[in-house]
């Protein structure tokens, strides 16, 4: 991929336009300068009058000098450049007017809010929002949008319960560009399941990956190219995001402050016969990849990225004081259609000691980690995929090859298949090994517990995704 170099135009300077490979240079005679842009950071290309001519304003994603070509990079800036014709291969990045998502008036009485996560991954979105998508939505002519930076780990809850779910409940369409990773859509999914119980207007997010896994957005293909979330923004459509629902036993809680906090989960923390619900759209888990997301989940630990995850994961499998590898003790049933589809079955999963046990709607955790790779975005299908105990050095290889397409899936000591849901009766004296991973919430169940999960019926929330998309092959 070419890089970019930092050439800010004037409203005077026009380009003209040859094509490199995949990179398209735009050159200018007075004054003489050339740009590089490569095809997969263009965002749009927006026609313009001009003394009585018109002309064409590119917008890509620009990196800065010693920056990366990565959208949660702070280095990233909106590029601009003024073209004196068209490429014809790039005629679906034409922007001609504003999409009906972004539209808000008297008539339509649309609500678009900006929410920018502060503490997703490495803190990168008030930086996005300030160098990328505010200058964008200038330029494309959407004002007038309500923008909020979160302030704790509740902001995006409360939010929801003061302006998102009385808008929708009140059947009025509102936008949520969302500034986050996988946590802040959470919070949205889990709060309109556990509120909403009539008929709604969803709201429609488009959502702008800043987050250290981001497994929605890497699944919906949002970080195929540094510009792809923001084409999706600006051309997406809207789709229904399928979602479980996690209940516990009394008792549960989540786990806070870097391990040191505990919340209950249910509605009514006063009733300690209450069981509990957690509603959520990406994953489902308990054993290792549970634990390596509870250790990580700190300060030290993030300040890696997504590397976070392997070492994490590493010290689990490798513990450094010497002791041997953790077996998972409990008992697992799957809930599965039978051979005619007609009743749900039960099937108890494995002999009472696991080490991976996973249950997904999306097909990627974090980039290039496949973890289902027979998911299909959004199409609600339910994937559990299970291995029992084995040595660590095994288990590291069955993790790795997750990254090579999803290869693991064809191990032999890998069980792979489409559910309906799931119940762990946990069997551990420790809380340590009785945590489990609701889309990056960590919750312990009480000894002597379960978690049961169960795909849900109903879907309240969309997300913007884009469809039939193709990158430009100017051969």
């Amino acid at each position: 991929m070419a890089s970019t170099q930092v050439i800010h135009t004037s409203d005077d300077e026009c380009f003209n336009w040859d094509v490199i490979g995949h990179t398209l240079r735009c050159r200018s005679e007075q004054p003489q300068k050339e740009i590089t842009i490569a095809f997969d950071d263009i965002i749009c290309v927006m026609p313009k009058a001009s003394r009585g001519e018109t002309v064409y304003v590119l917008l890509f994603v620009q990196v800065d000098k010693n920056g990366s070509l990565d959208l949660k990079s702070p280095r990233m800036l909106l590029g601009n450049v003024k073209l004196a014709t068209a490429p014809s291969f790039l005629s679906h990045y034409m922007w001609t007017q504003i999409p009906h998502h972004l539209c808000s008036s008297s008539s339509i009485q649309r609500s678009i809010y900006v929410v920018i996560s502060t503490a997703s991954g490495t803190r990168t979105g008030a930086s996005l929002y300030r160098n990328i998508l505010q200058p964008l939505l200038s330029y494309i002519g959407v004002f007038g949008y309500e923008l909020h930076e979160t302030e704790s780990t509740q902001t995006v809850t409360e939010l929801c319960h003061t302006r998102f779910i009385p808008r929708a409940q009140k059947q009025l369409p509102q936008t949520i560009i969302l500034l986050s990773g996988d946590g802040g859509l959470a919070d949205i999914i889990d709060a309109f399941h556990s509120t909403v119980k009539t008929l709604i207007v969803p709201p429609s997010i488009a959502l702008i990956p800043t987050g250290t896994g981001n497994a929605m957005a890497n699944s919906l293909g949002l970080l195929a190219y540094p510009a792809t979330a923001l084409v999706a923004l600006l051309q997406g459509v809207t789709a229904d995001i399928p979602t479980f629902a996690a209940r516990f036993s009394p008792g549960a809680n989540y786990i806070t402050d870097e391990g040191c906090g505990r919340v209950s989960v249910a509605h009514d923390a006063s009733d300690d016969q209450a069981d509990s619900k957690i509603f959520g759209g990406i994953v489902a888990s308990w054993g290792v990849h549970a634990a390596l997301v509870a250790d990580s989940d700190t300060i030290e630990y993030r300040k890696f990225g997504a590397d976070r995850f392997k070492l994490a994961a590493k010290e689990i499998l490798f513990p450094s004081n010497g002791a041997e590898t953790h077996k998972f003790s409990g008992t697992v049933t799957l809930f599965k259609w039978d051979s005619q589809a007609r009743n749900i079955r039960e099937e108890i999963l494995g002999r009472g000691e696991h080490m991976y046990v996973l249950a997904t709607l999306v097909s990627t955790l974090e980039k290039d980690f496949v973890i289902s790779p027979l998911s299909k975005p959004l199409d609600g299908n339910l994937w559990m995929i299970r291995f029992g105990p084995m040595s660590p050095t095994r288990a590291l290889e069955v993790m790795t090859s997750a990254y090579q397409g999803g290869q693991h899936v064809s191990d032999k000591s890998v069980f792979y298949d489409k559910i309906e849901g799931f119940r762990v009766q946990f069997c551990e004296p420790a809380e340590k090994w009785r945590r489990v991973c609701i889309d990056g919430k960590i919750v312990a169940v009480e000894a002597g517990g379960w978690m049961e999960v169960h795909k849900e019926s109903r879907a309240l929330v969309n997300v913007l995704l884009l469809q039939n998309h193709t990158y430009p092959d100017s051969n």
